[in-house]
């Protein structure tokens, strides 16, 4: 029986000091159905070995990372995003949104995407 392959995983700490784990997919993959913070990202060459374009939420990452994208995952996309990297966290939707502002503030990220608008931010 063949084996599975693990998944990469990476770790990032928001400003608060907490740290967040990632498991890492290609753009190309199918999404699990489930809640949490994302990061679009390309992979990078030295210590970082990711360069995060684009950190945002969602109650449903399937939804709402489809292929149409909202106007910020498409600018990543468009920068050069080829993974996304997945936190997965069933908690309501304002702290989710509090856990993925705090990454962003030690992160700055050139993009972020918050609610149903986009916040462009540009590097």
């Amino acid at each position: 029986m063949p084996c599975r392959e693990r998944r990469k995983t990476a770790t990032y700490r928001g400003a608060s000091g907490t740290y967040y784990g990632f498991t890492v997919f290609t753009l190309e993959e199918t999404l699990p159905r489930a809640a949490g913070i994302f990061a679009l990202a390309t992979p990078t060459i030295g210590p970082r070995p990711w360069r995060i374009l684009l950190i945002g939420e969602t109650p449903n990452f399937f939804a709402e990372l489809s292929a149409h994208g909202s106007n910020a995952i498409n600018e990543a996309r468009r920068r050069g995003a080829t993974h996304i990297l997945l936190h997965f966290s069933p908690i309501a939707t304002d702290r989710r949104r509090e856990a993925g502002h705090d990454l962003w503030r030690h992160i700055r990220s050139p993009l972020v995407a918050w609610d149903n608008e986009d916040i462009l931010r540009r590097a």
